[in-house]
C-alpha cells in the first residue's frame, strides 16, 4: 500500500473506506475502496475522482489523474465530463475568459486522436504513448498554459514529461500482470514518479484511491 511514501514527504496520510465516508487531509489522502465487485469498484473510483477534481476545479486548480491503460484514459475522462454535464458543473472546468474557450475549440479541430475533439472544449484531455507526438505535445502545452483543467494520463507522462499539477490522483495502485496472471501492486518507482508531479510546495495534494485487500 506504499505507506512508507508518506515518510518521504512532510505530508500526513489519511486512510478511510469508501463509499461510506471520505476523510480529508490538508495535503495527502489514501482512499481505500472496500467494494469487492469489479464493476462497482470501478464506478466508485470514478465517482471519487469526480468529487476530487470538482473540488479542485472550483478553486481553479489543475489535476493530473494517472490510470493504468491507454483505453482507460478516455473512459475515465469521458465519465468525468459526462458526470459534470449531468450535475451541471461543467462550466467549472473551463476558464471563464473567452480566449481559452476559443483556443480549446480551435485545437479540438486540429487533433488526430479521436477522443480529444469531444474532451478539449470542456477543459479535459488525455495523454498516453499511443497518441501522435503532435497530439501529446499539444496536450502538454495546453495543460502547462492552464487551458486544460483535468488531464488523465498513463505513467508515460510521469517518466517522460516535467508537467507539475496542484493535485495528483493515482486511480488504483494495482495493475494486471499477464505473466503472473494476477493483479500486482505498482512498483515504488512508478508511484514515486507519479507523486513527483505534485512534488513542489505549490503543488501539494496527492490522492490515491485503491481497492483494499479482501
Amino acid at each position: 500500500m506504499f505507506v512508507s511514501l508518506a515518510s518521504l514527504r512532510p505530508y500526513p496520510t489519511t486512510r478511510t473506506s469508501l463509499p461510506s465516508s471520505v476523510l480529508t487531509s490538508p495535503r495527502q489522502q489514501f482512499i481505500g475502496i472496500t467494494e469487492k465487485k469489479a464493476i462497482k469498484c470501478y464506478q466508485v473510483m470514478n465517482e471519487v475522482c469526480y468529487e476530487k477534481v470538482l473540488d479542485q476545479a472550483a478553486g481553479k486548480n489543475q489535476t493530473l489523474i494517472f490510470v493504468h491503460s491507454r483505453k482507460e484514459t478516455a473512459q475515465t475522462t469521458k465519465f468525468l465530463r459526462d458526470m459534470a454535464m449531468e450535475k451541471e458543473t461543467i462550466t467549472q472546468f473551463v476558464r471563464a475568459d473567452g480566449a481559452t474557450c476559443e483556443i480549446l475549440q480551435e485545437e479540438a479541430g486540429n487533433v488526430k486522436d479521436p477522443n480529444l475533439p469531444d474532451l478539449l472544449p470542456f477543459g479535459f484531455a488525455i495523454h498516453h504513448a499511443g497518441m501522435s507526438r503532435e497530439d501529446r505535445g499539444l496536450v502538454e502545452e495546453l495543460f502547462a498554459d492552464g487551458a486544460v483543467q483535468v488531464l488523465v494520463c498513463t505513467a508515460t507522462l510521469a517518466w517522460g514529461v516535467n508537467l507539475p499539477a496542484h493535485t495528483v490522483i493515482i486511480k488504483g495502485t494495482q495493475i494486471y500482470n499477464p505473466e503472473k496472471g494476477r493483479w500486482v501492486e505498482l512498483s515504488s518507482q512508478d508511484v514515486l514518479q507519479m507523486l513527483g508531479r505534485a512534488g513542489r510546495p505549490q503543488y501539494d495534494m496527492l490522492i490515491r484511491p485503491t481497492k483494499t485487500p479482501k
